[in-house]
């Protein structure tokens, strides 16, 4: 095996090992809680991964709430209200009507809920209403205002990117309700927001809700949305590192062998 042979190898082991990844979350079993949905009821950090990506969850206030990501195959698009707060709306599943899915809460602000175990391109995400948000804002409830064109009404995900060093790469604005025009929409169907402007040094992704239906405690829409299929480009799978270095030196060893 010559040089030029040898290089060849080593791209073809490191395409093969850093393709792009699309974490769908199928990989997460909710079936043995009977509920459909993660939720601890024990104060804590529960973060969990998928395909190597870390994902920020934790439980306070003795187990009556949490903030971050989970996930959930809850399938009910008509119960309105906090009891249903794991179910993504629509027809309540996930993007390709299969498996699992990511839900988001923020009752406070915080920067990071995503963390990446390499700085790279995220090609974005599908975003979607929860049926918790989506039928508030449609019908209103005890806490929320229905929306309305004549209040200009909207609800607003920002999603921030950050590099290895903590610095701010940007930020990105899609609208999980709009009803500044004059016909409101509300999304109710997995959207494809791209994050590709954060450029390919990213590390970790930020999540924040805004709304203009605001009380004394904060913002009255339920600070929830869902998340499919984030698309990551070149994650290293667990060992690849290891079977790159492994693979490489099998084959310098074969070399040497043949110059003998």
């Amino acid at each position: 095996m010559n040089k030029k042979q040898l290089l060849v190898a080593c791209a073809a082991l490191a395409s093969a090992t850093l393709a792009d990844t699309v974490i769908d979350f199928n990989g997460q079993s909710t079936t043995g809680n009977n509920v459909g949905y993660i939720a601890p009821s024990v104060d804590g950090s529960y973060d969990w991964t998928d395909t190597g990506v870390a994902f920020s969850h934790e439980v306070t206030f003795g187990g009556l709430s949490w903030n971050g990501m989970t996930y959930s195959s809850v399938n009910n698009t008509t119960n309105s209200g906090f009891g249903n707060q794991y179910a993504v709306y629509g027809d309540g599943m996930g993007r390709g009507d299969t498996g699992s899915y990511a839900v988001f809460f923020q009752p406070f602000v915080q920067r990071q809920m995503i963390t990446l175990p390499v700085a790279t391109t995220v090609q974005g995400f599908y975003a979607n209403n929860t049926t918790y948000a989506a039928l508030d804002m449609l019908n209103g409830s005890g806490f929320a205002r229905q929306f309305t064109t004549a209040s200009n009404d909207f609800f607003q995900l920002t999603i921030e990117g950050f590099d290895s060093g903590d610095a701010s790469l940007g930020t990105v604005d899609f609208l999980l309700a709009d009803y500044t025009g004059a016909t409101g929409s509300l999304i109710s169907d997995w959207t494809f927001v791209d994050l590709t402007s954060f450029g390919t040094n990213v590390s970790a992704l930020g999540f924040s809700l805004t709304s203009n239906d605001n009380g004394a405690f904060g913002m009255n829409t339920p600070a929830y949305f869902a998340m499919d299929d984030l698309m990551v480009a070149a994650i290293p799978e667990p060992g690849t590192f290891t079977l790159m270095l492994a693979g490489f030196g099998g084959m310098v060893f074969i070399r040497r062998r043949l110059k003998r």
